[in-house]
Protein backbone atom coordinates (compact mmCIF):
# COMPACT_ATOMS: atom_id res chain seq x y z
CA UNK A 1 0.00 0.00 0.00
CA UNK A 2 1.29 3.45 -0.91
CA UNK A 3 0.94 5.54 2.24
CA UNK A 4 2.38 8.57 0.46
CA UNK A 5 -0.29 8.66 -2.22
CA UNK A 6 -1.88 12.03 -2.83
CA UNK A 7 -5.11 12.49 -0.93
CA UNK A 8 -8.30 13.87 -2.47
CA UNK A 9 -9.60 17.12 -1.05
CA UNK A 10 -13.21 17.61 -0.02
CA UNK A 11 -13.93 18.61 -3.61
CA UNK A 12 -12.52 15.30 -4.88
CA UNK A 13 -14.37 12.18 -6.06
CA UNK A 14 -17.30 11.14 -3.92
CA UNK A 15 -18.48 7.77 -2.63
CA UNK A 16 -16.84 5.30 -4.96
CA UNK A 17 -17.91 1.69 -5.28
CA UNK A 18 -15.00 0.78 -3.01
CA UNK A 19 -16.48 2.88 -0.22
CA UNK A 20 -20.12 1.82 -0.30
CA UNK A 21 -21.32 -1.73 -0.42
CA UNK A 22 -23.78 -2.35 -3.28
CA UNK A 23 -27.38 -2.46 -2.15
CA UNK A 24 -27.06 0.18 0.55
CA UNK A 25 -28.48 3.62 -0.03
CA UNK A 26 -25.51 5.96 0.11
CA UNK A 27 -27.92 8.77 -0.77
CA UNK A 28 -28.84 8.90 2.89
CA UNK A 29 -25.73 11.02 3.24
CA UNK A 30 -25.98 14.00 0.87
CA UNK A 31 -23.15 14.67 -1.54
CA UNK A 32 -21.16 17.86 -1.47
CA UNK A 33 -23.50 20.86 -1.47
CA UNK A 34 -21.53 23.71 -3.04
CA UNK A 35 -24.14 26.39 -2.46
CA UNK A 36 -27.14 26.77 -0.14
CA UNK A 37 -29.58 26.35 -3.03
CA UNK A 38 -27.90 23.33 -4.57
CA UNK A 39 -30.15 20.50 -5.66
CA UNK A 40 -30.41 17.46 -3.38
CA UNK A 41 -28.98 14.12 -4.48
CA UNK A 42 -31.23 12.04 -6.74
CA UNK A 43 -34.01 10.52 -4.71
CA UNK A 44 -32.78 12.28 -1.57
CA UNK A 45 -33.62 15.43 0.28
CA UNK A 46 -31.05 18.07 1.06
CA UNK A 47 -32.98 19.58 3.96
CA UNK A 48 -34.79 17.55 6.60
CA UNK A 49 -38.34 18.43 7.58
CA UNK A 50 -37.58 20.00 10.93
CA UNK A 51 -41.21 20.80 11.66
CA UNK A 52 -41.90 17.17 12.48
CA UNK A 53 -39.29 16.87 15.21
CA UNK A 54 -40.63 15.60 18.49
CA UNK A 55 -38.67 17.44 21.15
CA UNK A 56 -40.47 15.87 24.10
CA UNK A 57 -38.72 13.30 26.20
CA UNK A 58 -38.46 12.17 29.80
CA UNK A 59 -36.16 14.36 31.89
CA UNK A 60 -32.85 13.00 33.05
CA UNK A 61 -32.76 12.59 36.85
CA UNK A 62 -30.03 14.22 38.85
CA UNK A 63 -27.98 17.37 38.89
CA UNK A 64 -24.51 18.03 37.59
CA UNK A 65 -20.96 18.20 38.75
CA UNK A 66 -17.70 18.56 36.85
CA UNK A 67 -15.19 15.77 36.40
CA UNK A 68 -11.77 16.72 34.98
CA UNK A 69 -10.37 14.94 31.95
CA UNK A 70 -6.64 15.65 31.56
CA UNK A 71 -5.09 16.30 28.18
CA UNK A 72 -1.68 15.69 26.68
CA UNK A 73 0.73 18.60 27.04
CA UNK A 74 -2.12 20.92 28.01
CA UNK A 75 -2.07 20.82 31.83
CA UNK A 76 -4.26 23.49 33.37
CA UNK A 77 -2.75 25.49 36.24
CA UNK A 78 -6.32 26.20 37.30
CA UNK A 79 -7.34 22.55 37.65
CA UNK A 80 -10.17 21.24 35.43
CA UNK A 81 -10.42 22.63 31.93
CA UNK A 82 -13.57 23.64 30.05
CA UNK A 83 -16.46 21.23 29.85
CA UNK A 84 -16.82 20.50 26.18
CA UNK A 85 -18.71 17.89 24.18
CA UNK A 86 -18.82 14.08 24.59
CA UNK A 87 -18.94 14.00 20.83
CA UNK A 88 -15.99 16.36 20.71
CA UNK A 89 -14.05 16.25 23.95
CA UNK A 90 -10.90 16.33 21.86
CA UNK A 91 -12.16 17.68 18.58
CA UNK A 92 -11.76 17.23 14.88
CA UNK A 93 -8.20 17.57 13.74
CA UNK A 94 -8.27 19.25 10.35
CA UNK A 95 -4.84 18.17 9.15
CA UNK A 96 -6.70 14.98 8.23
CA UNK A 97 -7.93 16.94 5.24
CA UNK A 98 -4.95 18.98 4.17
CA UNK A 99 -1.83 18.05 6.12
CA UNK A 100 0.34 14.91 6.27
CA UNK A 101 0.11 14.61 10.02
CA UNK A 102 -2.18 15.61 12.83
CA UNK A 103 -1.42 16.96 16.26
CA UNK A 104 -4.09 16.46 18.86
CA UNK A 105 -4.45 17.99 22.26
CA UNK A 106 -7.34 17.68 24.63
CA UNK A 107 -9.08 19.68 27.31
CA UNK A 108 -12.48 18.67 28.67
CA UNK A 109 -14.73 18.71 31.69
CA UNK A 110 -17.61 16.29 31.78
CA UNK A 111 -20.74 17.66 33.43
CA UNK A 112 -22.04 14.70 35.46
CA UNK A 113 -25.01 14.05 37.72
CA UNK A 114 -24.38 14.66 41.41
CA UNK A 115 -26.94 12.01 42.18
CA UNK A 116 -26.54 9.53 39.34
CA UNK A 117 -23.17 10.52 37.82
CA UNK A 118 -24.88 11.31 34.52
CA UNK A 119 -23.25 13.66 32.03
CA UNK A 120 -25.34 15.99 29.95
CA UNK A 121 -23.57 19.19 29.05
CA UNK A 122 -20.22 18.91 27.32
CA UNK A 123 -19.07 20.87 24.31
CA UNK A 124 -16.82 20.07 21.44
CA UNK A 125 -13.68 21.72 20.23
CA UNK A 126 -11.90 21.53 16.93
CA UNK A 127 -8.16 21.81 17.18
CA UNK A 128 -5.39 23.00 14.96
CA UNK A 129 -2.51 23.22 17.40
CA UNK A 130 0.18 24.96 15.37
CA UNK A 131 -2.19 27.50 13.86
CA UNK A 132 -3.87 28.16 17.19
CA UNK A 133 -0.46 28.82 18.70
CA UNK A 134 0.25 31.34 15.97
CA UNK A 135 -3.10 33.04 16.56
CA UNK A 136 -2.45 33.16 20.29
CA UNK A 137 0.97 34.67 19.68
CA UNK A 138 -0.61 37.31 17.47
CA UNK A 139 -2.97 38.32 20.25
CA UNK A 140 -0.16 38.37 22.79
CA UNK A 141 1.95 40.53 20.47
CA UNK A 142 -0.89 42.96 19.95
CA UNK A 143 -1.23 42.04 16.28
CA UNK A 144 -4.76 40.71 16.64
CA UNK A 145 -7.77 42.64 17.92
CA UNK A 146 -9.00 42.17 21.45
CA UNK A 147 -12.64 42.34 22.51
CA UNK A 148 -14.22 45.44 24.01
CA UNK A 149 -14.53 45.33 27.78
CA UNK A 150 -17.61 43.75 29.33
CA UNK A 151 -19.14 44.93 32.60
CA UNK A 152 -17.46 43.90 35.84
CA UNK A 153 -13.98 42.87 36.76
CA UNK A 154 -12.13 39.58 36.42
CA UNK A 155 -12.36 37.13 39.29
CA UNK A 156 -9.34 35.40 40.82
CA UNK A 157 -7.85 32.76 38.55
CA UNK A 158 -8.55 29.84 40.86
CA UNK A 159 -10.43 27.27 38.79
CA UNK A 160 -11.90 25.82 42.00
CA UNK A 161 -15.04 26.19 44.07
CA UNK A 162 -13.53 28.01 47.08
CA UNK A 163 -16.78 28.76 48.88
CA UNK A 164 -18.49 25.44 48.14
CA UNK A 165 -21.48 27.12 46.50
CA UNK A 166 -21.33 25.09 43.30
CA UNK A 167 -19.83 27.86 41.19
CA UNK A 168 -16.44 28.31 39.55
CA UNK A 169 -15.28 31.95 39.70
CA UNK A 170 -12.34 31.70 37.26
CA UNK A 171 -12.74 34.13 34.39
CA UNK A 172 -16.26 35.24 35.31
CA UNK A 173 -16.84 38.95 35.65
CA UNK A 174 -17.52 39.67 39.29
CA UNK A 175 -19.75 42.34 40.83
CA UNK A 176 -18.13 44.86 43.16
CA UNK A 177 -17.72 43.84 46.79
CA UNK A 178 -20.44 45.28 48.98
CA UNK A 179 -19.72 47.14 52.22
CA UNK A 180 -21.80 47.47 55.36
CA UNK A 181 -23.84 45.28 57.65
CA UNK A 182 -25.85 42.36 56.36
CA UNK A 183 -29.37 43.38 55.48
CA UNK A 184 -32.24 41.69 57.29
CA UNK A 185 -34.09 38.78 55.74
CA UNK A 186 -37.16 41.01 55.42
CA UNK A 187 -35.16 43.64 53.54
CA UNK A 188 -33.61 40.99 51.28
CA UNK A 189 -37.07 39.67 50.42
CA UNK A 190 -38.20 43.21 49.67
CA UNK A 191 -35.21 43.74 47.35
CA UNK A 192 -35.89 40.49 45.49
CA UNK A 193 -39.55 41.38 44.97
CA UNK A 194 -38.66 44.79 43.58
CA UNK A 195 -35.94 43.43 41.32
CA UNK A 196 -38.45 40.94 39.97
CA UNK A 197 -40.64 43.88 39.00
CA UNK A 198 -37.63 45.63 37.52
CA UNK A 199 -36.84 42.51 35.46
CA UNK A 200 -40.44 42.45 34.27
CA UNK A 201 -40.16 46.08 33.18
CA UNK A 202 -37.03 45.23 31.21
CA UNK A 203 -38.72 42.23 29.56
CA UNK A 204 -41.72 44.30 28.49
CA UNK A 205 -39.50 47.09 27.22
CA UNK A 206 -37.60 44.72 24.95
CA UNK A 207 -40.82 43.23 23.61
CA UNK A 208 -42.23 46.70 22.89
CA UNK A 209 -38.96 48.09 21.48
CA UNK A 210 -39.01 50.74 24.20
CA UNK A 211 -35.38 51.75 24.79
CA UNK A 212 -36.38 54.47 27.26
CA UNK A 213 -38.15 52.01 29.55
CA UNK A 214 -35.31 49.50 29.18
CA UNK A 215 -32.70 52.06 30.24
CA UNK A 216 -34.99 53.43 32.93
CA UNK A 217 -33.98 50.48 35.11
CA UNK A 218 -30.31 51.59 35.03
CA UNK A 219 -28.54 54.07 37.33
CA UNK A 220 -28.79 57.35 35.43
CA UNK A 221 -25.52 58.60 36.91
CA UNK A 222 -23.53 55.68 35.49
CA UNK A 223 -22.78 56.74 31.92
CA UNK A 224 -20.59 53.75 31.11
CA UNK A 225 -23.28 51.31 32.24
CA UNK A 226 -25.94 53.25 30.36
CA UNK A 227 -23.88 53.02 27.18
CA UNK A 228 -23.33 49.29 27.66
CA UNK A 229 -27.01 48.61 28.32
CA UNK A 230 -28.05 50.81 25.39
CA UNK A 231 -25.82 48.68 23.16
CA UNK A 232 -27.29 45.52 24.69
CA UNK A 233 -30.82 46.68 23.93
CA UNK A 234 -29.93 47.51 20.32
CA UNK A 235 -28.23 44.13 19.91
CA UNK A 236 -31.09 42.13 21.37
CA UNK A 237 -33.53 43.78 18.99
CA UNK A 238 -31.56 42.22 16.11
CA UNK A 239 -31.78 38.66 17.44
CA UNK A 240 -34.60 36.30 16.34
CA UNK A 241 -35.94 35.28 19.74
CA UNK A 242 -38.97 33.06 20.06
CA UNK A 243 -39.12 34.34 23.64
CA UNK A 244 -36.98 36.54 25.89
CA UNK A 245 -37.58 37.52 29.49
CA UNK A 246 -35.55 38.46 32.57
CA UNK A 247 -36.21 37.16 36.06
CA UNK A 248 -34.48 37.62 39.41
CA UNK A 249 -33.67 34.27 40.99
CA UNK A 250 -31.92 35.06 44.28
CA UNK A 251 -30.25 37.73 46.38
CA UNK A 252 -26.63 36.60 46.72
CA UNK A 253 -25.66 39.43 49.06
CA UNK A 254 -27.37 42.49 50.53
CA UNK A 255 -25.84 45.09 52.81
CA UNK A 256 -26.95 48.33 54.36
CA UNK A 257 -24.78 51.33 53.61
CA UNK A 258 -22.62 52.58 56.52
CA UNK A 259 -24.73 55.73 56.73
CA UNK A 260 -28.02 53.80 56.59
CA UNK A 261 -31.07 54.97 58.51
CA UNK A 262 -33.63 52.33 59.49
CA UNK A 263 -31.78 49.76 57.42
CA UNK A 264 -31.76 51.69 54.11
CA UNK A 265 -30.20 52.35 51.57
CA UNK A 266 -29.32 48.79 50.65
CA UNK A 267 -26.87 47.59 48.01
CA UNK A 268 -27.44 44.05 46.81
CA UNK A 269 -26.03 41.51 44.40
CA UNK A 270 -28.95 39.78 42.71
CA UNK A 271 -28.72 36.73 40.47
CA UNK A 272 -30.67 37.27 37.28
CA UNK A 273 -31.54 34.89 34.44
CA UNK A 274 -32.11 36.06 30.89
CA UNK A 275 -34.41 33.30 29.72
CA UNK A 276 -34.50 33.09 25.94
CA UNK A 277 -35.07 30.77 23.03
CA UNK A 278 -33.56 31.39 19.61
CA UNK A 279 -36.19 30.79 16.97
CA UNK A 280 -35.58 27.64 14.90
CA UNK A 281 -32.42 26.89 16.92
CA UNK A 282 -33.24 26.00 20.52
CA UNK A 283 -35.61 23.15 21.27
CA UNK A 284 -36.19 24.55 24.76
CA UNK A 285 -35.54 27.95 26.36
CA UNK A 286 -32.10 28.43 27.91
CA UNK A 287 -30.90 30.97 30.46
CA UNK A 288 -27.94 33.33 30.39
CA UNK A 289 -27.00 34.16 33.95
CA UNK A 290 -26.05 37.65 35.17
CA UNK A 291 -25.23 39.27 38.49
CA UNK A 292 -26.85 42.68 38.92
CA UNK A 293 -25.72 45.13 41.58
CA UNK A 294 -28.81 46.91 42.83
CA UNK A 295 -29.25 50.02 44.98
CA UNK A 296 -32.50 50.65 46.81
CA UNK A 297 -32.61 53.99 48.65
CA UNK A 298 -35.60 53.20 50.86
CA UNK A 299 -38.19 50.52 51.51
CA UNK A 300 -40.48 52.24 49.00
CA UNK A 301 -37.85 53.28 46.47
CA UNK A 302 -37.75 51.97 42.91
CA UNK A 303 -34.43 50.14 42.85
CA UNK A 304 -31.88 50.74 40.10
CA UNK A 305 -29.11 48.70 38.46
CA UNK A 306 -25.66 50.09 39.27
CA UNK A 307 -23.50 47.31 37.79
CA UNK A 308 -23.90 44.28 35.55
CA UNK A 309 -21.56 41.30 35.74
CA UNK A 310 -21.64 37.82 34.30
CA UNK A 311 -22.96 34.85 36.18
CA UNK A 312 -20.67 32.05 37.21
CA UNK A 313 -20.39 28.67 35.58
CA UNK A 314 -22.07 26.21 37.91
CA UNK A 315 -21.64 22.58 38.89
CA UNK A 316 -25.43 22.44 39.07
CA UNK A 317 -26.57 24.60 36.17
CA UNK A 318 -23.64 24.17 33.78
CA UNK A 319 -22.16 27.04 31.72
CA UNK A 320 -23.47 30.50 32.56
CA UNK A 321 -24.01 31.40 28.91
CA UNK A 322 -22.21 34.70 29.62
CA UNK A 323 -20.96 36.59 27.76
CA UNK A 324 -23.12 35.99 24.74
CA UNK A 325 -22.22 37.84 21.52
CA UNK A 326 -24.79 40.54 22.34
CA UNK A 327 -22.84 41.34 25.52
CA UNK A 328 -19.55 41.87 23.69
CA UNK A 329 -19.88 43.76 20.40
CA UNK A 330 -21.97 46.14 18.40
CA UNK A 331 -23.60 43.10 16.88
CA UNK A 332 -24.11 41.99 13.31
CA UNK A 333 -26.68 39.22 12.83
CA UNK A 334 -27.20 37.23 9.65
CA UNK A 335 -30.19 34.90 9.37
CA UNK A 336 -30.59 32.02 6.99
CA UNK A 337 -33.22 29.25 6.99
CA UNK A 338 -31.17 27.00 9.30
CA UNK A 339 -28.60 29.27 10.93
CA UNK A 340 -28.34 32.54 12.79
CA UNK A 341 -24.79 33.89 12.62
CA UNK A 342 -23.34 36.44 15.03
CA UNK A 343 -20.25 38.60 14.70
CA UNK A 344 -18.93 42.12 15.23
CA UNK A 345 -20.77 44.82 13.28
CA UNK A 346 -17.44 45.89 11.82
CA UNK A 347 -17.33 42.58 9.93
CA UNK A 348 -20.95 42.67 8.71
CA UNK A 349 -20.09 42.47 5.01
CA UNK A 350 -17.86 39.44 5.51
CA UNK A 351 -20.43 37.87 7.81
CA UNK A 352 -22.97 37.72 5.00
CA UNK A 353 -20.70 35.42 3.01
CA UNK A 354 -19.87 33.39 6.10
CA UNK A 355 -23.55 32.92 6.84
CA UNK A 356 -23.97 31.36 3.41
CA UNK A 357 -21.14 28.95 4.21
CA UNK A 358 -22.74 28.08 7.55
CA UNK A 359 -26.09 27.53 5.87
CA UNK A 360 -24.45 25.16 3.40
CA UNK A 361 -22.98 23.16 6.27
CA UNK A 362 -26.33 23.18 8.08
CA UNK A 363 -28.17 21.93 5.00
CA UNK A 364 -25.59 19.18 4.62
CA UNK A 365 -25.80 18.05 8.25
CA UNK A 366 -29.59 18.23 8.51
CA UNK A 367 -29.87 16.35 5.24
CA UNK A 368 -27.47 13.72 6.57
CA UNK A 369 -29.55 13.06 9.67
CA UNK A 370 -31.83 10.06 9.19
CA UNK A 371 -32.39 9.32 12.86
CA UNK A 372 -35.32 10.13 15.15
CA UNK A 373 -36.74 13.57 15.86
CA UNK A 374 -35.67 15.74 18.75
CA UNK A 375 -32.46 17.05 17.19
CA UNK A 376 -31.79 20.76 16.79
CA UNK A 377 -33.80 22.34 13.96
CA UNK A 378 -31.10 24.96 13.32
CA UNK A 379 -27.88 26.42 14.66
CA UNK A 380 -26.46 29.49 16.38
CA UNK A 381 -22.95 30.23 15.12
CA UNK A 382 -20.58 32.96 16.29
CA UNK A 383 -17.61 33.84 14.09
CA UNK A 384 -14.73 35.97 15.33
CA UNK A 385 -11.07 36.74 14.76
CA UNK A 386 -10.70 38.00 18.32
CA UNK A 387 -8.95 35.15 20.07
CA UNK A 388 -9.57 36.50 23.56
CA UNK A 389 -13.29 36.71 22.85
CA UNK A 390 -13.32 33.26 21.27
CA UNK A 391 -11.90 31.80 24.48
CA UNK A 392 -14.51 33.35 26.79
CA UNK A 393 -17.83 33.32 24.93
CA UNK A 394 -20.67 31.64 26.84
CA UNK A 395 -18.42 30.29 29.58
CA UNK A 396 -15.57 31.47 31.78
CA UNK A 397 -13.49 28.39 30.98
CA UNK A 398 -11.45 28.76 27.76
CA UNK A 399 -11.51 25.86 25.26
CA UNK A 400 -7.70 25.81 25.07
CA UNK A 401 -5.08 27.54 22.97
CA UNK A 402 -5.23 24.68 20.46
CA UNK A 403 -8.95 25.04 19.71
CA UNK A 404 -10.23 26.33 16.38
CA UNK A 405 -13.91 25.91 17.24
CA UNK A 406 -16.28 24.42 19.77
CA UNK A 407 -19.94 23.63 20.37
CA UNK A 408 -21.28 24.32 23.85
CA UNK A 409 -24.65 22.91 24.97
CA UNK A 410 -26.68 25.05 27.38
CA UNK A 411 -29.03 23.59 29.95
CA UNK A 412 -32.75 24.10 29.47
CA UNK A 413 -34.01 26.97 31.63
CA UNK A 414 -36.90 24.93 33.02
CA UNK A 415 -35.14 21.58 33.34
CA UNK A 416 -31.43 21.69 33.97
CA UNK A 417 -31.29 17.96 33.27
CA UNK A 418 -32.02 18.64 29.60
CA UNK A 419 -30.19 20.53 26.87
CA UNK A 420 -32.08 23.51 25.55
CA UNK A 421 -29.74 24.38 22.71
CA UNK A 422 -26.11 24.51 21.65
CA UNK A 423 -23.83 27.40 20.70
CA UNK A 424 -21.12 27.01 18.06
CA UNK A 425 -18.12 29.37 18.12
CA UNK A 426 -15.36 29.36 15.48
CA UNK A 427 -12.10 31.28 15.21
CA UNK A 428 -12.04 32.68 11.67
CA UNK A 429 -8.26 32.93 11.60
CA UNK A 430 -8.13 29.17 12.05
CA UNK A 431 -11.01 28.47 9.70
CA UNK A 432 -9.47 30.54 6.92
CA UNK A 433 -6.26 28.52 6.80
CA UNK A 434 -7.80 26.21 4.21
CA UNK A 435 -11.06 26.17 2.23
CA UNK A 436 -11.54 22.43 2.74
CA UNK A 437 -11.03 22.82 6.48
CA UNK A 438 -13.62 25.61 6.57
CA UNK A 439 -16.27 23.23 5.28
CA UNK A 440 -15.21 20.41 7.55
CA UNK A 441 -15.05 22.42 10.78
CA UNK A 442 -18.50 23.92 10.19
CA UNK A 443 -20.02 20.54 9.44
CA UNK A 444 -18.26 18.87 12.35
CA UNK A 445 -19.31 21.38 15.00
CA UNK A 446 -22.85 21.57 13.70
CA UNK A 447 -23.14 17.77 13.97
CA UNK A 448 -22.52 18.08 17.69
CA UNK A 449 -24.99 20.93 18.02
CA UNK A 450 -27.51 18.88 16.04
CA UNK A 451 -27.27 15.95 18.46
CA UNK A 452 -27.01 17.83 21.75
CA UNK A 453 -30.76 18.00 22.45
CA UNK A 454 -30.93 14.19 22.31
CA UNK A 455 -28.56 13.74 25.22
CA UNK A 456 -30.05 11.84 28.16
CA UNK A 457 -27.65 8.92 28.55
CA UNK A 458 -25.11 8.34 31.25
CA UNK A 459 -21.93 9.78 29.76
CA UNK A 460 -20.14 6.55 30.64
CA UNK A 461 -22.42 4.91 28.09
CA UNK A 462 -21.46 7.38 25.32
CA UNK A 463 -18.04 6.13 24.20
CA UNK A 464 -15.94 8.68 22.39
CA UNK A 465 -15.29 6.31 19.51
CA UNK A 466 -19.01 6.48 18.76
CA UNK A 467 -19.66 10.18 19.35
CA UNK A 468 -16.45 11.51 17.85
CA UNK A 469 -16.38 8.98 15.04
CA UNK A 470 -19.91 9.95 14.04
CA UNK A 471 -19.06 13.65 13.77
CA UNK A 472 -15.89 12.94 11.81
CA UNK A 473 -17.70 10.56 9.48
CA UNK A 474 -20.65 12.87 8.75
CA UNK A 475 -18.36 15.84 8.17
CA UNK A 476 -16.48 13.94 5.45
CA UNK A 477 -19.06 11.40 4.31
CA UNK A 478 -19.32 12.93 0.86
CA UNK A 479 -15.77 12.00 -0.12
CA UNK A 480 -14.06 8.69 -0.68
CA UNK A 481 -12.15 7.30 2.27
CA UNK A 482 -9.61 5.72 -0.06
CA UNK A 483 -6.30 7.55 -0.07
CA UNK A 484 -7.20 9.88 2.78
CA UNK A 485 -4.96 10.60 5.71
CA UNK A 486 -7.09 8.38 7.94
CA UNK A 487 -6.84 5.46 5.54
CA UNK A 488 -3.08 5.85 5.10
CA UNK A 489 -2.44 6.25 8.81
CA UNK A 490 -4.42 3.15 9.76
CA UNK A 491 -2.82 1.33 6.85
CA UNK A 492 0.55 2.20 8.29
CA UNK A 493 -0.51 0.71 11.62
CA UNK A 494 -1.59 -2.46 9.87
CA UNK A 495 1.74 -2.70 8.08
CA UNK A 496 3.84 -2.16 11.20
CA UNK A 497 1.71 -4.39 13.39
CA UNK A 498 0.39 -1.72 15.77
CA UNK A 499 -3.23 -1.99 14.62
CA UNK A 500 -4.87 -4.15 17.29
CA UNK A 501 -8.32 -4.44 15.75
CA UNK A 502 -9.85 -3.10 18.96
CA UNK A 503 -12.06 -0.03 19.05
CA UNK A 504 -10.36 2.93 20.76
CA UNK A 505 -11.16 3.48 24.41
CA UNK A 506 -11.91 6.81 26.07
CA UNK A 507 -8.46 6.57 27.64
CA UNK A 508 -6.96 6.45 24.14
CA UNK A 509 -8.59 9.81 23.37
CA UNK A 510 -7.08 11.29 26.55
CA UNK A 511 -3.64 9.71 26.18
CA UNK A 512 -0.46 11.61 26.89
CA UNK A 513 1.05 10.93 23.46
CA UNK A 514 -0.28 12.35 20.22
CA UNK A 515 0.11 9.14 18.23
CA UNK A 516 -2.36 7.31 20.47
CA UNK A 517 -4.89 10.13 20.22
CA UNK A 518 -4.37 10.38 16.47
CA UNK A 519 -4.95 6.65 16.06
CA UNK A 520 -8.08 6.82 18.23
CA UNK A 521 -9.64 9.45 15.97
CA UNK A 522 -8.68 7.66 12.77
CA UNK A 523 -10.09 4.38 14.00
CA UNK A 524 -13.26 5.98 15.35
CA UNK A 525 -13.88 7.59 11.98
CA UNK A 526 -13.35 4.28 10.19
CA UNK A 527 -15.59 2.44 12.65
CA UNK A 528 -18.52 4.72 11.86
CA UNK A 529 -17.64 4.64 8.18
CA UNK A 530 -17.78 0.85 8.33
CA UNK A 531 -21.11 0.91 10.17
CA UNK A 532 -22.68 3.23 7.60
CA UNK A 533 -21.21 1.52 4.54
CA UNK A 534 -22.11 -1.97 5.70
CA UNK A 535 -25.51 -1.46 7.31
CA UNK A 536 -26.62 1.85 5.84
CA UNK A 537 -26.36 5.46 6.97
CA UNK A 538 -29.80 5.24 8.56
CA UNK A 539 -28.47 2.57 10.91
CA UNK A 540 -25.50 4.76 11.82
CA UNK A 541 -27.87 7.61 12.71
CA UNK A 542 -30.15 5.29 14.69
CA UNK A 543 -27.11 3.94 16.55
CA UNK A 544 -25.80 7.33 17.65
CA UNK A 545 -29.29 8.49 18.68
CA UNK A 546 -29.66 5.30 20.73
CA UNK A 547 -26.28 5.95 22.37
CA UNK A 548 -27.07 9.59 23.19
CA UNK A 549 -30.48 8.76 24.58
CA UNK A 550 -29.43 5.56 26.30
CA UNK A 551 -32.46 3.83 24.81
CA UNK A 552 -30.90 0.38 24.68
CA UNK A 553 -28.82 0.87 27.80
CA UNK A 554 -25.28 1.23 26.47
CA UNK A 555 -23.26 1.27 23.25
CA UNK A 556 -22.97 -2.51 23.12
CA UNK A 557 -26.74 -2.87 23.24
CA UNK A 558 -27.14 -0.05 20.71
CA UNK A 559 -24.80 -1.85 18.29
CA UNK A 560 -26.87 -5.01 18.62
CA UNK A 561 -30.05 -3.03 17.97
CA UNK A 562 -28.54 -1.41 14.87
CA UNK A 563 -26.68 -4.38 13.39
CA UNK A 564 -28.02 -7.51 15.05
CA UNK A 565 -24.50 -8.33 16.25
CA UNK A 566 -22.72 -8.18 19.56
CA UNK A 567 -20.17 -5.42 20.07
CA UNK A 568 -17.40 -8.04 20.03
CA UNK A 569 -18.57 -9.39 16.67
CA UNK A 570 -19.00 -5.87 15.28
CA UNK A 571 -15.47 -5.05 16.39
CA UNK A 572 -14.06 -8.19 14.73
CA UNK A 573 -15.93 -7.49 11.49
CA UNK A 574 -14.78 -3.85 11.49
CA UNK A 575 -11.18 -4.92 12.06
CA UNK A 576 -11.37 -7.41 9.18
CA UNK A 577 -12.92 -4.76 6.91
CA UNK A 578 -10.20 -2.29 7.88
CA UNK A 579 -7.38 -4.75 7.19
CA UNK A 580 -8.96 -5.82 3.91
CA UNK A 581 -9.44 -2.28 2.61
CA UNK A 582 -6.41 -0.45 4.00
CA UNK A 583 -3.72 -3.03 4.74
Amino acid sequence: MDHNAARPTVDGPHGTADDHRPGHDSRLIPRQIPTPDAAPPPGGTAVADTTAHDTSRAPLPGTYQWVPVPGPRTPSPRGPVAFRHPGDALGLWPESVVDPRRDRHTAAIIVCSLLAALTVLIAGATSLHDRAREARAAVDAGLAPTPPPVPGTAAPDTGTDPDGDGTIPHGATEPPALEGEDASSTSRASVLTRVQKLAGTRSAALAKNDATAFLGTVDKNNKALLDTERRLFANLRKVPFAESTWSATDVADARTEPSAVDGWPINATVLVAFRHQLANVDVRPVAERYQWTIRCVSAADVCGITNVAGGRDSTVLGPSGYPAPWDVWDLAVERRPHVVVFGPAATAADLRTRADQAETAAVYDIGAWKGPGGVAPGFAVTLTRERATFETLYSSEPPGEWAAGFALPLAAADDRRSVGGSRVVIDLDEMDQDAAFARVILRHELVHALLDPLMTANFGDIPLWAAEGFADWVAQADRSIKGTYEARAVGGQIDDGTFTGELPTDDDFAASDEDTIDAAYNQAHLALRYLADTYGADKACAFIADVYRGTSGDAAAAIRTATGKSLDDFEKDWAAWTRRNFG
